[in-house]
């Protein structure tokens, strides 16, 4: 008789492990540098499971905003930049056009925004990547974490919306400057400004007249850098828009790039 009972004991027993078992998803285990993290995650993680997709997004902003820091500082440290340069990155899960996407942003300030013979931020005229040192460290490390980090989000055949947005300050360009045809001796674009879309036109023989084009050139020197350095061609769903702010006061804190990157469908 207790052989019996026994028995149906471990037989019940048995079969409770085994649907825990089944209702335990099989994860996966990442590493994440910066601070070394690991964290265990579906192999797939469905739209409904939220609670599970806000703490990975949460821990890849925190490893992000670790690693920006600890290379923000080395470059202080080198004095390729100075102290008073603060880079900024955001990661966030949001809807548009009615898919679930995953927003990254990249952009910088300054603690101190009062004009120096010396800055960080694009000298008045000039737009090329390598003439803002504060913007060389953004996508030094917009680089890394693409090819580290979110290497298994930002994929070739995911569709990708890039806008970058280029600001000019409230010098008025009196002398026209001279654009040299970096990006191609006639250049045109569709560029947003002040909430309306203008087809910006850039030729080696009529320049750049106003902080509207100066701007907008800012924005496609990092397209062009992304294009040649990052993405190379291989990312045939990946779009590009471009945006241009001009703004009511001068300084060198009004010459800089902000970049926006939404991967769509990022968590299939």
């Amino acid at each position: 008789m207790y052989k019996i009972i026994l028995f149906v004991l471990l037989t019940l027993l048995l079969a409770t492990i085994s649907a825990t078992a089944h209702k335990d998803p099989k994860g996966d285990t990442i590493n994440i540098s910066g601070i070394t993290v690991e964290i265990k995650i579906p192999a797939r993680i469905s739209s409904l499971d939220v609670k599970n997709q806000s703490e990975v997004i949460k821990q890849i902003q925190n490893s992000l905003k670790s690693e920006l820091n600890d290379y923000t500082s080395e470059m202080q440290n080198n004095h390729f930049i100075s102290d008073n340069v603060i880079t900024e990155v955001n990661v966030e899960t949001i809807i548009m056009d009615g898919k679930k996407a995953l927003n990254i942003t990249y952009g910088y300030t300054l603690k101190n925004n009062a004009m120096k013979l010396r800055t960080d931020d694009f000298g008045p005229g000039k737009y090329l990547v390598n003439e803002s040192n504060a913007l060389q460290v953004t996508l030094a490390v917009l680089k890394r974490n693409l090819h580290g980090q979110l290497a298994g989000y930002v994929t070739p055949f995911k569709e990708i919306s890039i806008t970058i947005n280029g600001s000019a300050d409230a010098v008025p360009v009196k002398k026209i400057i001279p654009y040299k045809g970096e990006f191609g001796d006639h250049l045109i674009r569709d560029c947003e400004f002040e909430g309306k879309s203008y087809k910006m036109i850039m030729t080696k023989t009529q320049g750049i007249k106003n902080n509207q084009s100066l701007a907008f050139l800012r924005s496609y020197a990092v397209r062009d850098y992304l294009n040649n350095y990052i993405f190379q061609q291989r990312y045939p769903k990946l779009t590009y828009h471009h945006s241009a702010t001009v703004k009511g006061q001068r300084g060198a804190q009004f010459r800089r790039v902000f970049i926006e990157i939404i991967v769509f469908n990022a968590f299939d």
